[in-house]
């Protein structure tokens, strides 16, 4: 049987341990080893026992748990959080580690190589389990973002699963279509809606490339909306505040009647001026949040179906407002977004359309019974959409109004009949299935413009992001990161689980690198810092 280094070097450690210093010989009788071997292994555990807890290292356990440490460190640390390889040899250094680890920077660079190449192996072995079920419908998101080139995302918005996201020269409707997973027509996804932007490119890549609606998205709208006309609103304000402490102060000095009169009448006017902009601030902001609160399949005060006509009339009845508040701020750049809005209110209706029409078909599927179908459709879903709205909001406003929603959809659950006749399993069933199918409705592209931020962090953290960085970092993404419900993207998406990505890529270390050190480098130079004779 043939033993690595490390192996051997255990053997000695052990045997040292349990019989203390004896001669070479009798260590090497008792391991099989050489005298030479043994006397080497033993000055390199000497070396390496600099510290109390050194010698535990040394031991089977001790080395297992030594891997799992520095391969976490890496991992997490190194890879995901972007931590430079001088920072993680210092840390490891500071855990006294450096006597039994190479823990250079060179050497952590290496391992890192390493880990990574492992992460990229994992994927490629995991790709016969990420086939999609025939038909199996998902609701895609989309968008770009730029650290010189730009990097593409597209993903998986109920699931969060990135198919793609890569670096490339530019971003037309060519170059997104070569962006799809090799084989996307013959694999069976089957794309309901893409979520974007509203840029020509991803337009014609839904409407032509995927063969499904472009959904407009509804934080990028709100976005628009707001940079001509809630900043020019905000700046008029502050303008008008500005002016009514300055006549405030100068009335508190002046002593002269005739003065102090036309004095407050400016004043009183530059007051009525600030209401008026208190008042058009509050239209505008009551506004957007009509919007945020109408963009859903369901009516949120009578729980109802809501169809893309419904949407359409409720939105564009806020132009007017909108168009009102326009010519008052923001000039040309606010008329332009108003604009841009009006244009966009069928993209936004799309998306309620397109859903609706998903949940039909799957529900049909499901069962063809009339009164389970009715009992789904306007009973269990306006309860579960509601509930997942409430809890992804952070907004306390919508949340109060979603849950309140939430809670008056449930007592209709409650009162149902068909809730109590059917069958605990059954119930539970189509839960599971609501859930599901509410969870597919995206209104917006924020969990891509998450993964940008993210991924702007990592480049101005690690100075650039190399091909094979952005490829294990997308990887780590889906497979990786876990929602509260412990589960990953690919998980959620494909429906089964996946090993354990850290487990797998620990499993392929058993050596760590050695520390290249002689014994005499670890010896202070007793001529270091000593003067020369002239």
């Amino acid at each position: 049987m043939t033993f690595t280094i490390r192996e051997r070097r255990q053997q000695v450690a052990e045997f040292l341990k349990m019989q203390g210093r004896v001669a070479l010989s009798v260590v090497a009788e008792a391991t099989g080893l050489n005298r030479s071997s043994v006397h080497r292994h033993r000055q390199a555990i000497e070396r390496a026992e600099q510290h109390p807890e050194s010698g535990w290292w040394e031991s089977t356990v001790g080395y297992q748990w030594l891997v799992r440490l520095v391969i976490a460190v890496v991992y997490h640390f190194g890879i995901k959080q972007g931590v430079g390889a001088e920072s993680l040899s210092a840390f490891f250094k500071a855990i006294h580690l450096d006597t039994h680890v190479g823990s250079s920077p060179t050497a952590l660079r290496q391992l890192k190589h390493r880990v990574e190449a492992a992460i990229v192996d994992y994927d490629s072995a995991q790709a016969e389990d990420c086939q999609p079920i025939e038909g199996q419908g998902v609701w895609l998101g989309s968008d770009e973002t730029f650290f010189g080139l730009p990097i593409l995302v597209l993903m998986e918005l109920a699931s969060g699963f990135i198919f793609s996201e890569v670096e490339t020269e530019e971003r037309t409707y060519t170059t997104w279509k070569s962006q799809l997973p090799a084989g996307w027509d013959s694999a069976g996804w089957r794309c309901h809606a893409l979520v974007s932007d509203e840029a020509r490119a991803l337009i014609k890549l839904a409407t032509t490339g995927l063969g499904t609606v472009s959904v407009a998205d509804l934080f990028h709208t709100l976005r628009n909306l707001g940079r001509p006309l809630g900043r020019s609103l905000g700046q008029s304000l502050a303008q008008v505040e500005k002016q009514a402490q300055h006549l405030l102060h100068r009335l508190s000095q002046v002593a002269d009647d005739e003065t102090r009169t036309a004095l407050q009448a400016q004043y009183d006017a530059v007051i009525h001026q600030q209401q008026r902009v208190i008042d058009d601030q509050h239209r505008y902001r009551q506004t957007r949040q009509t919007i945020s609160l109408s963009v859903h399949p369901f009516d949120l005060e009578t729980g109802e179906w809501q169809l893309a006509t419904d949407l359409s009339t409720r939105l564009s009845a806020l132009l007017p407002a909108l168009n009102t508040l326009a010519t008052d701020y923001g000039g040309a750049a606010a008329a332009a977004a108003v604009a841009t809005f009006e244009r966009q209110i069928p993209a936004l209706a799309q998306g309620v359309h397109a859903w609706w029409h998903w949940v039909s078909q799957a529900l049909s599927a499901q069962t063809q019974d009339p009164e389970v179908q009715s009992w789904v459709l306007t009973v269990l879903l306006p309860w579960l959409y509601w509930s997942q709205q409430a809890d992804k909001t952070r907004t306390p406003h919508l949340k109060h109004c979603y849950r309140q929603a939430a809670s008056e959809a449930f007592d209709a659950v409650m009162a149902a009949e068909l809730t109590v006749t059917l069958q605990p399993e059954a119930l539970e069933s189509w839960i599971q299935w609501g859930r599901r199918m509410c969870a597919n409705y995206q209104r917006t592209s924020s969990a891509v413009e998450g993964r940008n931020g993210y991924l702007a962090q990592r480049h101005h953290v690690s100075r650039g992001l190399s091909p094979q960085a952005l490829t294990v970092l997308t990887i780590l993404h889906n497979f990786d990161l876990q929602r509260p419900d412990g589960t990953t993207a690919a998980q959620r998406l494909f429906g089964h689980p996946f090993p354990d990505l850290f487990e797998s890529v620990l499993s392929t270390f058993t050596e760590l690198p050695r520390p290249r050190r002689s014994s005499s480098s670890q010896q202070p130079n007793p001529w270091h810092s000593q003067p020369v004779s002239a």
